[in-house]
């Protein structure tokens, strides 16, 4: 049974490491393993405590296997979006289901807790099916693409796919 709750600066550490084994894997995240540092750490803690939201999914026996998080551009124009959406499932986790009920949680936390916000935004490699579907299948859209702009660990470029998720009933 997955435990879901907001993260805390108690949480660092595992996050920190939760990042950093995701980052081993192919596609895994954006930021290469040596990106991630406790600075990194430490300013998304910071920065979604006072502008965004970061949740945490947590194992049976209470270790941190998934977290989500984002938050605002901090520019009045732009206060109904949260933005720079990432979540990284640990890889023995991956295919379970606990990235699909982590993000749906997400969704469902904002909603309730953030009701200027209408819109979540994140990009996505073009190559990663797998997660592009997750995506769609949670209510994002493709609004976009930008050719080239992914460079991958191979030294290949692809595509990034902008997505975006609409507060369900929002009327501009």
């Amino acid at each position: 049974m997955v435990r879901i709750r907001k993260a805390t600066t108690l949480d660092k550490n595992a996050i920190l490491e939760l990042h950093r084994e995701v980052a081993r894997i192919s596609q895994g995240i954006a930021r290469t393993e040596p990106e991630i540092t406790e600075t990194y750490i430490d300013t998304l803690l910071q920065t979604t405590a006072q502008h965004g939201l970061m949740l945490v999914a947590l194992s049976e026996s209470d270790l941190i296997i998934a977290e989500i998080h984002a938050s605002k551009y901090e520019l009045l124009i732009f206060d109904h979006i949260l933005t720079g959406l990432t979540i990284a499932v640990h890889p023995a986790y991956q295919g379970m289901g606990v990235g699909k009920r982590l993000f749906q949680a997400f969704l469902d936390e904002i909603q309730q807790v953030f009701p200027e916000v209408s819109r979540v935004e994140l990009e996505s490699r073009a190559s990663n099916q797998k997660s592009i579907g997750l995506y769609q299948s949670l209510g994002f859209v493709q609004e976009g693409r930008m050719k080239n702009k992914t460079r991958n660990q191979d030294g290949t470029y692809e595509d990034s796919l902008l997505m975006a998720w609409t507060r369900p009933g929002f009327a501009p």
